[in-house]
């Protein structure tokens, strides 16, 4: 069935909103539950990561094969893909219902291009009360599970606000999660947004790759009163990344940034990525990587989406530069900004990064 569309998308930043006719990007997007395809699922565009009020910005359903496609304005979205027996999206979600939220938000729709995006879907779980309650704390107590199954060594992560597309560790994180897929996360009373994240290589930090689980918990945000653990099952799924990500040199964009990163006498540096935030404070993870430098010290940066982004390096990843890591800014302008338009292919510029101390 071909996806209908909205004739009004809220805004997007300083991010395109609309292309002209015939340049927008075609996606097709392949639904699945339990490795079967997944006929009537609803598959939403959004420009937020959460949206509460506004429509989506696209919206279309999957045919019998569990397919769906989009001609989308180019520009930046959050795909929400979730199926409802009866048909009902009004209601909160309920027992029964598949959701998920993708690993790989954003999606960057390229003018002109054409990509493939493969979803699994979960089924929700009510969570049961545990049969002996933490004592003397407040918090979530729960379990990960994907496919029905506990998902360990998986990290649950509490934020309280979504502007940054849960791109940051977020407030605060749980220990792993052990071999029954539970985790229990001590907070203060208020309200959270829950997103469970296990990386094949580990860790607690970095973009998703192919492979790793992603959890979006279908019933966020959650209520935490005092004196209580808020029980709550997380149903992750994982990721399908059958394109070359962003974050990847092989990526094949319109627009690219190219250039050296070298040390404060002029040298090349290998083993540093360029990364592109899309905040001048060059906060959290950011929206685009290169590949890791080699002996030369080139970097490719391929950009989908014209705009105007804020240019850095570093070697390592995961929360702030570590004493050892290397880091710097592209000292271009004192904002550290780079600003692409479409098919703009920028070459020349270097950063130059210092050891933290």
């Amino acid at each position: 069935m071909p996806a209908c569309s909205l004739k009004h998308p809220p805004a997007a930043g300083n991010f395109p909103e609309k292309s002209g006719p015939g340049e927008g990007t075609g996606i097709a997007v392949r639904v699945t539950y339990r490795e079967a395809p997944q006929a009537g699922a609803r598959v939403e565009w959004r420009r937020q990561p959460v949206e509460e009020k506004e429509s989506p910005a696209e919206l279309g359903m999957t045919d019998g094969g569990g397919n769906a496609a989009f001609d989308l304005p180019a520009g930046r979205y959050f795909l929400v893909v979730q199926w409802r027996g009866d048909g009902n999206y009004e209601r909160p979600i309920a027992r029964g219902d598949r959701f998920t939220y993708f690993g790989g938000n954003p999606v960057y729709a390229e003018r002109g291009s054409f990509r493939e995006l493969f979803i699994g879907l979960e089924e929700f779980v009510e969570a049961e009360p545990p049969t002996t309650a933490p004592q003397g704390g407040t918090g979530v107590s729960g379990r990960v599970i994907a496919g029905g199954a506990p998902v360990g060594s998986a990290y649950v992560g509490a934020y309280l606000r979504t502007d940054t597309a849960f791109r940051d560790l977020g407030f605060a994180a749980s220990a792993p999660t052990g071999e029954d897929g539970g985790f229990l996360l001590d907070l203060p009373p208020g309200k959270y947004y829950l997103v469970a994240r296990k990386r094949a290589g580990g860790g607690v930090a970095g973009p998703l790759r192919k492979g790793d689980r992603f959890g979006y918990y279908a019933a966020n945000p959650v209520s935490v009163t005092p004196g209580h653990y808020t029980p709550v099952v997380i149903s992750a799924t994982s990721l399908k990344l059958r394109n070359a990500p962003a974050y990847s040199g092989e990526y094949k964009a319109a627009s690219s940034i190219e250039g050296r990163i070298l040390d404060p006498a002029g040298k090349p540096k290998r083993g540093v990525y360029a990364a592109l935030y899309d905040n001048p404070d060059l906060l959290n993870r950011p929206i685009f990587l290169s590949d890791v430098t080699g002996e030369d010290g080139r970097y490719r940066l391929p950009v989908p989406v014209p705009g105007t982004y804020y240019l850095g390096a570093r070697s390592g990843y995961g929360g702030s530069p570590a004493p050892g890591d290397l880091y710097g800014r592209y000292e271009g302008n004192p904002e550290h900004a780079v600003t692409i338009k479409e098919r703009d292919h920028l070459t020349g510029v270097d950063i130059v990064v210092n050891e933290v101390w």
